[in-house]
């Protein structure tokens, strides 16, 4: 039984940094709720931190380049939307069809 307990402690206090750290992530990069992030991830164990991880950032860091920003090495402009490269000549993302100016 102290086995047991003694490998269940560890783990549950590393699940909860690893929630916590969801839910500061989540702030950061989601336009969901954090707390609630950071709960599913901690009742929901691995499936809640794939399905954050698929689902749940969905808004990118400062350090994306805006579709009007030709990228320097290949010339190619990144779409706001989809992040797909495309030629500075074209109007529009031949993925999502979102305007490229």
């Amino acid at each position: 039984m102290v086995e047991v307990v003694s490998l269940l402690l560890p783990a549950a206090l590393l699940w909860l940094v690893v929630s916590i750290w969801v839910g500061i992530d989540a702030a950061k990069h989601s336009s969901h709720d954090a707390f609630v992030w950071g709960l599913s991830v901690f009742v929901g164990g691995l499936l809640g931190l794939l399905l954050y991880f698929n689902i749940g950032r969905n808004i990118h860091g400062d350090s994306r380049e805006g579709a009007t920003t030709p990228n320097s090495r290949t010339g190619l402009v990144t779409c706001s939307n989809c992040q797909s490269l495309e030629a500075p000549s074209r109007d529009s993302c031949r993925v999502c069809g979102d305007s490229l100016n």
